[in-house]
């Protein structure tokens, strides 16, 4: 099951994408997003580290879920305030970090 899954039966309105270009496409077709979900190590031309970076710097008020499969992020890597799960993570463990107050507000 992958993020947007989990989250769509968690009661959140979710959008999935492939590669960072689909991703960019729908960051800037839904400018209500408020938080994105991305695998570090995404394959392509930009992996997911860089897109949440992109992210970071263009949409500040979007925050940031990084997930990570084999290694564990350093600091120094991830954008301020981003959020990190190492793979596998536990379905409530994603709800947990996605609905936390201090990345939704209004959760």
């Amino acid at each position: 099951m992958v993020a947007s899954d989990i989250l769509r039966e968690s009661g959140f309105d979710t959008f999935h994408a492939y590669d960072v270009q689909a991703a960019e496409g729908v960051l800037a077709e839904h400018p209500e997003i408020e938080v994105v979900v991305t695998e570090a190590g995404l394959s392509g031309p930009v992996n997911g580290l860089e897109f949440a970076r992109r992210v970071s710097r263009d949409r500040p008020g979007v925050q940031l879920v990084l997930t990570s499969c084999g290694r564990d992020l350093a600091a120094s890597e991830v954008p301020h305030g981003a959020r990190t799960l190492r793979k596998p993570y536990a379905s409530g463990e994603l709800r947990t970090v996605v609905a936390a107050p201090a990345l939704l507000a209004d959760a």
